[in-house]
């Protein structure tokens, strides 16, 4: 009798031991393909950097001007970048559907705006990213820019930004 619930122990063990082990192997397959993809994220990114920029130098009369604000976006550290009027229409945005985004977040602006009256820009800090929120000007037109970012920008960054964004803006309005 003690043998047979001896066995009984050692083979529930067992197969309790191979159950788990199946769980984490299935578990580590997920992490690797999702870090997979991610790293092939990126190499796409830097692959279209890289075709940018032998575009311009080989011939600047037909370069495309698409993967600008990605390239701000990128050199910045930021999440994306979009760009909307004042009436919270997106103009330019590194999203792919940036709508909601710029309604919410121009709208808080706004309302922050007739509260405190003149603001120029805003930061938020949502659970780890931050919102940035500023204001510029192209052709006696209020733009909004909204950035997000997992670090915390510096004025000279949010300048430089702003300077940035605004040469590349006249393509698109």
């Amino acid at each position: 009798m003690e043998n047979l619930s001896l066995f009984t122990v050692s083979l529930g063990a067992g197969f309790f031991g191979s159950y788990h082990t199946l769980i984490k192997i299935k578990k580590d397959e997920k992490d690797t393909k999702q870090e997979a993809k991610d790293m092939l994220e990126l190499e796409v990114i830097e692959g279209l950097q890289k075709l940018k920029s032998h575009a311009v130098s080989k011939n600047p009369e037909k370069a495309s001007d698409t993967y600008d604000l990605l390239e701000i976006a990128l050199s910045h550290d930021l999440l994306d970048v979009t760009v909307v009027n004042d009436e919270g229409l997106t103009i330019i945005s590194t999203l792919k559907d940036p709508e909601e985004v710029a309604g919410q977040y121009s709208g808080i602006f706004q309302t922050l705006n007739k509260i405190m009256g003149n603001v120029e820009k805003t930061s938020i800090k949502s659970g780890e990213e931050y919102i940035y929120i500023s204001t510029i000007e192209k052709n006696e037109m209020p733009f909004y820019i909204i950035a997000n970012s997992y670090i915390e920008m510096d004025p000279t960054d949010e300048n430089e930004l702003q300077n940035e964004v605004i040469g590349i803006l006249g393509q698109y309005i």
